[in-house]
């Protein structure tokens, strides 16, 4: 059904589209400096984050102009630069695709020097729905195209607002004014990280006060997804402040309670995952006193 439309494109509206990817397309794998390598078509690619010169010679050599990151880490544009690339930075969590960021990567399919690649920090999740998206919105592939690269590049389904919004993405209209895209963006600051993570854990001590399961009122919360949104949001903090500015704003205690905090909730989540609600519980309690700790040495003073 997918090629039949592509002809019928192609015949009726004399619009030249690429042809939906081959369903024998190669697996994700890895060049130096890359990891998780996907080519979705002769002009876009998606993976990690470029790790070092090694890295960007491997995108030289696949003749890449563009680079899309939605991770919150900074990009190295410095480098790219040097190897007459350039970087276009559109963060965005675990939990969604926000509106802004789709239109943003709606722009990048639209007006940025192919080839593309995409990335976030493994190349597992938030790159590939991203891709998704622009792969949609150049005309590559359609809804149904979306989600089968997310099946191959093993975009977890502990990440349901990345699946959902891929599925529920529309190409805007052409009167719609899409954001200027930039470099370098303003991530999240630590205080609303901290806020949102706040939030999940509230709704893990409601899903903890009937065992674990969803309550009744809110079905949609799931123990394990909340958990890991806990877990990534820690790590995806620890990474940001990896950056030299924040080196005199937190000192080493605080960054090791982070990693420690990082650890605990990963482990909430596994225990979750294989439904271990004792285990689970102790970690949560563990987890909590862990925060209240660190709240009382660096926010309720």
């Amino acid at each position: 059904m997918r090629w039949l439309t592509f002809i019928l494109c192609s015949i009726f509206t004399g619009i030249a589209l690429e042809p939906p990817p081959a369903a024998d397309q190669e697996p994700p794998h890895d060049l130096p400096g890359l990891h998780n390598l996907m080519r979705l078509s002769k002009d876009v690619y998606s993976g990690s984050e470029p790790d070092g010169k090694e890295a960007f010679e491997s995108l030289l050599k696949l003749g890449v102009r563009t680079i899309v990151s939605v991770d919150g880490a900074m990009p190295n544009v410095v480098l790219a630069r040097e190897y007459g690339i350039r970087y276009i930075h559109i963060p965005f969590g675990y939990d969604a695709i926000p509106p802004s960021a789709q239109l943003s990567l709606t722009r990048v399919a639209k007006e940025s020097a192919t080839p593309l690649y995409i990335h976030c920090h493994h190349g597992k999740h938030r790159g590939p729905a991203a891709v998704a998206i622009i792969c949609h919105a150049k005309g590559i592939t359609d809804t149904a195209g979306g989600l089968a690269i997310l099946e191959k590049a093993g975009t977890s389904r502990d990440y349901p607002g990345l699946w959902r919004d891929v599925e529920h993405y529309k190409i805007p209209s052409a009167d719609t004014v899409l954001p200027r895209l930039v470099e370098i963006a303003e991530v999240e600051s630590l205080p609303a990280a901290m806020a949102r993570i706040d939030r999940n854990f509230d709704n893990l001590k409601l899903c903890a006060a009937l065992d674990w399961k969803s309550p009744p009122d809110h079905p949609n919360l799931v123990a394990a997804q909340e958990a890991l949104q806990i877990q990534e949001s820690l790590h995806e903090i620890s990474r940001q402040l990896s950056n030299e500015t924040h080196t005199a704003e937190y000192d080493d205690t605080f960054r090791k309670w982070l990693t420690e905090s990082d650890a605990e909730a990963l482990k909430l989540h596994e225990a979750l995952k294989s439904n271990d609600s004792t285990v689970a519980s102790e970690v949560l309690a563990s987890l909590q006193k862990s925060c209240k700790q660190c709240h009382s040495a660096y926010r309720d003073h």
